[in-house]
């Protein structure tokens, strides 16, 4: 063929399930993923192995010492497990995942592995519904996930006293269990390692938001 070789095929751009799609389809998929909003959730307070946040802090004591107190009220905390991830990948760039992007440029911060920078996210809120739903709603009133799961008392009586929860949201935060793992089987060094890992990788937006019980 001399210098003229016979082009290979482009490969395409756009993949689902690792199914290469054209630009229309990969659109109609993401607006279909951005319309849904019930998602997958778990309730835990901040001190549980699986965050591997340790205890709040109630000050520094002279010596540094970081201070804690048993009769402080855990710090409830709220995870957002969206059901499809949505990738992206920039030329020269690491993968990110459009949902968590969305969250980030609205407000939430990325949290990276290593020391956990948690702040408050103003404009965004926690709603308890009145059919005992969660509604995380960004600073335009949208929303931006819901969750519906057992709700504990305590988690809730927690909420009403800090008045603010703390939110973790991304597509690997170990709330979900692998396809191969019962219940008992899925521990919470299992569900901390899952969320260090989805860390790493800048998959979590989190922040501490305004909660607001609507029963």
């Amino acid at each position: 063929m001399g210098r003229f070789k016979e082009k290979k095929p482009r490969r395409s751009r756009f993949h689902i399930d690792d199914r290469p799609v054209d630009e229309a389809e990969m659109m109609a998929h993401a607006a279909q993923i951005s319309d849904t909003v019930d998602d997958h959730g778990l309730l835990l307070f901040m001190d549980d192995e699986a965050l591997g946040f340790g205890r709040v802090a109630t000050g520094v004591a002279a010596d540094g010492t970081i201070e804690t107190s048993d009769e402080e009220e855990p710090f409830p905390v709220a995870l957002f497990e969206p059901a499809r991830a949505m990738m992206s990948q920039a030329p020269g760039q690491d993968p990110r995942e459009i949902q968590v992007e969305g969250a980030i440029m609205s407000g939430l911060r990325r949290l990276p592995r290593g020391i956990a920078d948690l702040r408050e996210s103003p404009g965004w809120q926690l709603h308890r519904l009145t059919d005992e739903r969660l509604e995380l709603r960004s600073p335009d009133g949208g929303v931006y996930s819901r969750i519906t799961v057992p709700l504990d008392p305590a988690w809730i009586s927690s909420a009403l006293h800090h008045r603010s929860v703390l939110c973790l949201y991304g597509p690997q935060l170990g709330v979900r269990l692998p396809p191969d793992r019962r219940p008992d089987q899925y521990t919470a060094a299992d569900r901390l390692a899952e969320i260090r890992t989805a860390r790493g990788r800048g998959l979590v937006a989190a922040g501490f938001v305004a909660f607001h019980n609507n029963r």
